[in-house]
């Protein structure tokens, strides 16, 4: 049975938000499983040209088993499709970022609740995503998940993180909870690389819609307790060098991959590691 369960999205997002500390937990002894759970889709040789890295998914398994290996975790997949595969079609992949206004639209959100559930039925500590950014998925992961954890009154055995998306700090206080701890300005990622900084101000411009406590409006009621997780370099190597596994997914941010690495260290030193966030009773 595992010690520790962390919820990804998509195949390179718990490596990309969490990486240093499964990392460091797992060389504190402790059995880490990543569960990933939006992994398959349609065909890739059904799909326009355009869309056929994101939907490779042998090669990004590949990919993510290396690199959840270099942590020191090991992976499941649980093939939910992506949103960008389900019905009713996108009109681009812009309106993966594009929250809707019917919670209804959440179509897997009961099968995240059920995932999440059955990784608190491990005696696991849990960590989900805070669904920072907008993306549909991310939010549908974070949504399913509070939904178990308060229903369950397990509000001590989950915890969430801030997602890839929060190195936008535009993003981040957009959010209910990630706001409550706002970084200053002149102390945010992007300045590490000022492409990087103009790549990420572009990106905020792109997501759209409610946050999560539309959908949930206890979530921003609730008291919440930010927990730095602090990075030393050998966390931060392993977190890097796991980042880099996922080649697929990099090739298509063109020369931008190469800028990352001094993004995420800076978000590191500004925040005092990765951030978890706690419910409190």
């Amino acid at each position: 049975m595992p010690d520790v369960v962390v919820l990804s999205p998509h195949l390179d997002d718990a490596a990309l938000s969490l990486g240093a500390w499964i990392t460091g937990q797992a060389r504190a002894g402790a059995r880490i499983e990543v569960w990933t759970v939006y992994t398959a889709g349609p065909p890739p040789d059904t799909l326009p040209e355009r869309l056929q890295p994101f939907g490779d998914y042998a090669t990004r398994i590949a990919e993510d088993v290396r690199a959840v290996g270099r942590l020191g975790a090991t992976p499941r997949h649980l093939d939910v499709w992506e949103r960008i595969w389900r019905d009713p079609p996108l009109r681009s992949l812009r309106d993966a970022f594009r929250t809707p206004q019917d919670p209804a639209a959440f179509t897997e959100r009961d099968r995240a609740a059920t995932i999440t559930a059955a990784a608190l039925d491990t005696g696991a500590q849990v960590c989900a995503p805070l669904g920072i950014g907008n993306h549909v998925d991310h939010v549908e992961l974070a949504l399913g998940a509070l939904d178990a954890a308060l229903q369950r009154d397990a509000r001590q055995q989950v915890a969430f993180y801030e997602d890839f998306y929060a190195l936008s700090e535009t993003l981040r206080r957009r959010h209910p909870i990630a706001r409550r701890r706002p970084l200053p300005w002149w102390r945010t990622p992007g300045w590490a690389a000022p492409p990087a900084g103009a790549l990420l101000r572009a990106g905020a411009l792109i997501p759209r819609g409610p946050s999560l406590d539309r959908y949930r409006p206890d979530a921003a009621t609730t008291r919440w307790r930010c927990e730095p997780q602090s990075v030393d370099p050998g966390g931060e190597q392993a977190k890097l060098a796991a980042i880099a596994e996922y080649a697929s997914q990099a090739a298509l941010l063109g020369p931008a991959a190469r800028l990352l690495p001094a993004v995420i260290r800076r978000a590191h030193r500004a925040h005092g590691g990765e951030l978890l966030w706690r419910m409190e009773q």
